[in-house]
């Protein structure tokens, strides 16, 4: 199917599935439990804009990684509460001034919250054993105390679960919850203003729903996949990539195609050149038939390497022409697929798309 657009590739985003999934992870969680959606890396690749103007009715928190998102979402008009993850000290007073609500993963933020003498919402995380960020409990009464003594007022408090989707992991994560809990117990006890409790992300929501208690922080699930593969079934892909043939050509089974000579087929047949390359995100392993792609209803199988702007894909068995619109990922070719082809995760397939594949949101 022949379709005209400006850019050389887009990503479509679907505001129903993002509802649907949303509704869906809704359906499972206690109708008092609050729900934060991660938007960061770029919304998982998508656009953090439209995704939060789309769920920010159906959602009690949004989260970003870094407060740059979350001056964009606030220039653009989203007053949903914003979660940072990952700022620094300098950058608490703009944080302040925005209205977002940092997360206090050390003493260091701590006494730099304290010490900015302004009125500022935080997030306290504990390292339950992700050693990465966050509070041991031998740091909590100190916390504790500058907190008490200071204009900052805890909303939260919160871990990161380190594997909550595999099984073999399982004694890990009851041991991760344990400490959580006793670490959230000193800090429940001892702060003046009474935080909430929020443990699970998307993998472990439906596994450990003894430990959903008062937010739960969705993440790629929202995006169409359940990293415990549970729930696959049940999600809506949200993101198509697409873009379209530029060319086709005939080739001999003598002959090579692309860089390095590395291609080739084992008949005479025919390969169309797509609009999109690793420079766009498509990812260089995909080549050599390591992927495929959708076209007119049939599979086709990428050929050669990956170049930069462009890719060349076996269309000797389908009907098409330049123009003909070319799904390298959505309803057909899932994330999923790409990923256990690569050897890598949904994660990366999706966060790697850059910003030159234009964004649309679709329904």
């Amino acid at each position: 199917m022949s379709q005209s657009y400006t850019s050389n590739a887009q990503l479509l985003i679907s505001k129903s599935a993002l509802l649907a999934n949303i509704a869906t992870y809704r359906s499972l969680i206690s109708t008092n439990t609050k729900i934060l959606v991660m938007v960061k890396s770029n919304g998982y690749g998508t656009d953090p804009l439209l995704v939060a103007k789309t769920i920010e009715k159906k959602v009690d928190y949004l989260g970003v990684a870094f407060p740059t998102t979350g001056y964009d979402l606030r220039e653009n008009g989203i007053e949903t509460p914003i979660f940072v993850m990952a700022s620094k000290p300098s950058d608490l007073s703009k944080m302040a001034a925005n209205k977002m609500e940092p997360v206090l993963y050390s003493l260091q933020m701590v006494k730099a919250a304290v010490e900015l003498k302004q009125p500022l919402k935080v997030h306290i995380e504990i390292d339950a054993g992700m050693k990465r960020l966050g509070l041991l409990s031998k740091d909590i009464n100190e916390a504790i105390a500058l907190l008490n003594a200071s204009s900052v007022t805890v909303i939260s408090a919160f871990a990161h679960v380190v594997a909550p989707g595999e099984e073999i992991h399982d004694e890990f994560t009851h041991a991760q919850a344990s400490y959580f809990n006793t670490c959230f117990e000193q800090l429940y006890k001892g702060l003046s203003h009474k935080p909430f409790k929020q443990l699970m992300p998307t993998a472990g929501v439906n596994r450990f729903n003894q430990y959903q208690y008062d937010m739960v922080r969705l993440g790629i699930g929202i995006y169409g996949h359940d990293s415990a593969n549970l729930l696959n079934n049940k999600l809506k892909p949200v993101a198509t990539l697409q873009c379209q043939i530029l060319q086709i050509v005939a080739v001999g089974k003598d002959e090579t195609i692309g860089y390095s000579r590395k291609g080739s087929l084992p008949y005479n047949g025919k390969i169309a050149t797509l609009s999109i390359g690793y420079g766009d995100g498509y990812l260089r392993v995909c080549g050599n038939g390591k992927a495929e792609v959708y076209i007119n209803g049939q599979r086709a199988k990428t050929v050669g390497t990956i170049c930069m702007d462009l890719i060349m894909v076996d269309v000797t068995h389908i009907d098409c022409e330049p123009g003909d619109l070319v799904e390298l990922f959505g309803a057909n070719i899932s994330i999923k697929e790409m990923a256990d082809a690569t050897k890598t995760i949904p994660y990366e397939i999706l966060t790697n798309i850059n910003a030159r594949v234009e964004r649309v949101l679709v329904d």
